[in-house]
């Protein structure tokens, strides 16, 4: 079920809401079964014949954990135990969501017409399999006790984020399902909903909005056409400012979701686009992935490989290649994998791991400079860092869209000014389109973000930490007052009656 549909706005949500608040948010002993079968209702109604797979993987993760549980109390490793529980969950994320790709790829490498049937994508799989393979490996390393199987089963299967994140951590959620809600029921509902109603106007006002600016660009460029070198990159800015919204806009809704009933999820967006680096960015581009790939990938890679470093006297080049590109590449090339199977998907991820590897290098070489000098720096260096790191994350979210190698490859020589004369035309013209994408981005580097219109209230956790990173220009704070409360209404019914219009999937539920 999509939160953007009547569905869920007009029957799922409403029934959930009052039922959980009328009967079972005092009640400890049913209120985490009620939002687990709530859970598998909602998923039911969005991907039923994929219900059983999402259970086993339930049912097979939490065996695990009791066997990891087991053995780390007698005093015995947990490696074979976290092997055989991450080995089931990267097999059955292969299988549906590589596996025909593979396929595909080794029957033209050798020659071979390989017989294929189509395998469907269940809903949700790369998120609740990432999220389960971190509870593993944290339960592991004895970052908690796990006590009971319904608090497993409910950090799994919470609605709000279990088809696109925020992937949570363990003791993020579970303690706030264990007990009664904080606050009064009616005002988290209408936190809860102000978040959901920011959320949802993003997606059906600007994302869907900025989409049909894309996706000509592209279409042609599909075809096999080659559309000029402005058009190309109108497509470009376009897209990223797409998939800034659609996502954006996405992760408002799981969070408001939460927060209705009675839960702060951790934050998942923060005004990326602003960041004046690379590094920055993707700190706060997908929050909880970033966070995941961190903690499961670059850590458990790069500390080994600096002791090694140290001990073989390596120079200082090759001990940043060592230490920081190596491990970063890897990181970056498994984030862009994460998001499909396809070539484009590993360049993405290749780009953006040079990205950094060059970020990071900069940063180390010019450290004693920016110690050194007094002052701060020239007020035209943040800017240049600013439209630096748009445009670099811009090209590379070329990739990131083209359905082919091909399609990339014809879009990033028109970006260079090489060929190009297929004419694109777009609704309302060139003139509307530039405007359009002008106020789009006056919105991401001016506007203040979700969390800081609701910056009184707690609206993710962690905020006393985040709220202090680049904050906005403009100061814009939703109270709860009736005068805010009717602003809220206004914008979800702006938002419904865009939706009720015609709206598109979340990009992110394509991965």
């Amino acid at each position: 079920m999509l939160f953007n549909s009547a569905g869920f706005l007009l029957l799922f949500l409403p029934a959930a809401l009052i039922l959980y608040h009328l009967l079972f948010a005092r009640a400890e002993r049913w209120r985490q079964p009620f939002l687990i079968a709530l859970t598998i209702l909602f998923y039911t109604i969005g991907g039923k014949k994929f219900l059983v797979l999402l259970l086993v993987s339930v049912a097979v993760n939490y065996a695990v954990a009791r066997w990891i549980t087991a053995r780390r109390r007698v005093g015995r490793s947990a490696r074979w135990p976290l092997v055989v529980g991450i080995g089931f969950d990267l097999a059955l994320l292969f299988y549906f969501k590589y596996f025909a790709a593979v396929i595909v790829g080794a029957g033209g490498l050798f020659g071979l017409d390989l017989p294929l049937r189509h395998i469907a994508l269940p809903l949700g799989i790369s998120f609740f399999t990432f999220q389960q393979i971190g509870f593993l490996v944290d339960l592991a390393r004895g970052r908690f006790e796990m006590k009971r199987a319904v608090d497993y089963a409910g950090f799994v299967l919470f609605f709000p984020q279990l088809l696109a994140g925020p992937i949570v951590r363990y003791e993020e959620l579970v303690p706030q399902l264990r007990v009664r809600p904080p606050g009064a029921a009616s005002a988290n509902i209408l936190i809860g909903l102000t978040i959901f109603a920011i959320g949802l106007f993003k997606k059906v006002v600007i994302a869907d909005t900025v989409a049909t600016l894309a996706a000509p660009v592209f279409d042609a460029a599909a075809t096999g056409a080659t559309p000029g070198m402005m058009a190309c990159w109108i497509a470009a800015f376009a897209y990223t400012a797409q998939i800034y919204f659609d996502f954006s806009g996405y992760s408002d809704m799981a969070i408001g979701t939460a927060r209705m009933f009675g839960v702060v999820l951790p934050l998942n967006f923060h005004s990326p686009l602003r960041a004046s680096s690379i590094i920055e960015l993707w700190r706060r581009w997908h929050v909880t992935l970033s966070r995941w790939a961190q903690s499961y990938i670059f850590q458990p890679l790069t500390i080994p490989l600096a002791r090694f470093s140290a001990d073989h006297a390596a120079g200082k080049f090759a001990s940043f290649l060592l230490s920081f590109a190596v491990p970063i590449m890897l990181s970056m090339v498994v984030i862009g994998v994460w998001h499909g199977a396809g070539w484009t998907f590993v360049m993405f991820g290749v780009m953006q791991g040079v990205y950094m590897a060059v970020n990071e290098y900069w940063r180390m070489t010019h450290r004693k400079a920016r110690k050194a000098r007094k002052g701060p720096p020239p007020l035209y260096v943040e800017p240049m860092y600013r439209a630096l790191t748009l445009v670099a994350f811009v090209v590379a979210v070329v990739a990131f869209r083209a359905p082919s190698l091909d399609v990339v490859g014809r879009m990033y020589g028109a970006m260079l000014g090489v060929g190009g004369d297929a004419i694109v035309a777009w609704p309302g013209g060139l003139g509307a389109t530039l405007a359009i994408l002008a106020v789009i981005y006056a919105i991401i580097y001016l506007a203040p973000n979700t969390q800081a219109i609701l910056t009184h209230y707690e609206p993710v956790l962690e905020w006393a930490k985040w709220r202090k990173v680049d904050p906005p220009r403009a100061a814009i704070e939703w109270r709860l007052t009736a005068g805010w409360t009717i602003a809220s209404s206004v914008l979800l019914f702006v938002g419904f009656v865009l939706m009720m219009r015609g709206t598109t999937n979340f990009i992110y539920f394509n991965f």
